[in-house]
């Protein structure tokens, strides 16, 4: 899927007598979600978005209650695993974006 162009000049209300060269930004696909954890130490989260490449993400632990570690164990372009260092019952918050 193509990268979203915008044109920050449109978005200013100026006339000038002299047309100005568009100035394009790309912009980021950017998904949150979280994953509920009861009593396991893994679990499977699905992109709701489509991705060209593996996207970056960012997972953490929510609340006080739970003392473990979360990390990515494996991402494609549609889902991700996501491995606790032990059982527990809690949230997961994650941050997925996409590469430029």
């Amino acid at each position: 899927m193509p990268y979203i162009k915008r044109n920050l000049n449109q978005f200013r209300k100026v006339y000038p007598g002299v047309r100005r060269e568009p100035i394009y930004e790309n912009l980021q696909r950017i998904e949150v979600g979280r994953l509920i954890f009861t009593n396991s130490d893994t679990e499977t989260f699905k992109f709701s978005n489509t991705y060209d490449k593996s996207p970056t993400i960012t997972c953490s632990v929510f609340g006080t209650g739970a003392s473990v570690n979360v990390y990515c164990d494996s991402i494609s372009t549609k889902s991700a695993r996501i491995v606790a260092s032990a059982q527990f019952t809690g949230e997961v918050h994650i941050h997925v974006m996409e590469d430029l």
